[in-house]
């Protein structure tokens, strides 16, 4: 598979999550992006939530999300300005940029939730419905 079909680059505004970095990244090694509501697919942006979120502000979330931190990636951006490229799995299939495997095949996603308390607060900004294009 090609970089792009299960590495988008990540811009991540959740300010709030363990895995934010200065500069709007996310160090998280995997994003998962589900619909918000269990049993009904998402036919809007506000439907959608990434499901990695865990609040910074507890020492326990800190800990529990240590193992999916993406060192490689963290590494590559602190020494050399790389990108920082998580896997994002995605099942919210009635996007036009899902594909089989719930791989995001977007060249780029954008996760919005600035402040946010739980990953229901954040929204995937990239998703587009793929019925209604």
């Amino acid at each position: 598979m090609e970089k792009g079909d299960i590495y988008p680059r990540v811009k991540c505004v959740v300010d709030t999550c363990t895995h934010y970095v200065a500069g709007d990244y996310c160090s998280a090694r995997n994003i998962d992006i589900m619909h918000e509501e269990e049993g009904h697919m998402s036919q809007i942006i506000e439907q959608t939530m990434c499901k990695t979120f865990a609040q910074a502000s507890s020492f326990a979330n800190m800990l529990g999300s240590m193992d999916n931190v993406n060192w490689g990636g963290a590494a590559s951006k602190l020494f050399t300005g790389g990108d920082m490229y998580p896997t994002v799995m995605c099942t919210v299939h009635s996007c036009e940029y899902w594909k089989d495997g719930n791989h995001c095949i977007a060249e780029a996603i954008e996760v919005t939730g600035r402040h946010a308390n739980e990953c229901q607060d954040t929204n995937c900004q990239t998703y587009r419905n793929k019925e209604s294009q």
